[in-house]
């Protein structure tokens, strides 16, 4: 599960990136609590490499994001893509420039 980002992040180096690829990490609580974690990486092929994340360098928020009092019926990808993308737009970015990937 991924999203497409051509959204430009700044980064603590001074230098912009222009895309990256942000791979979805879904962490299930107890009850009805769940977690999205944004692993954000410069392309597809640096996460098929196993190379490291980005995060920490971007001038970005991405931390976890909490999802709360979902029924077993919305737990679905696509619908969990639709709420970390919507998140990532309450964080700043557009909408326009986040594509959904990998959803199989």
């Amino acid at each position: 599960m991924a999203i497409n980002n051509t959204n430009t992040i700044s980064t603590k180096l001074g230098v912009d990136v222009s895309s990256t690829y942000i791979r979805l990490e879904i962490y299930l609580g107890t009850g009805k609590e769940i977690e999205i974690g944004y692993h954000v990486y410069p392309n597809k092929l640096s996460f098929t490499n196993n190379e490291r994340m980005i995060n920490n360098i971007l001038e970005f928020d991405f931390e976890r994001y909490r999802v709360e009092n979902l029924l077993s019926n919305e737990i679905t990808i696509d619908n969990l893509h639709d709420l970390a993308i919507t998140e990532l737009v309450a964080r700043g970015m557009d909408n326009t420039k986040l594509v959904k990937a990998d959803l199989v």
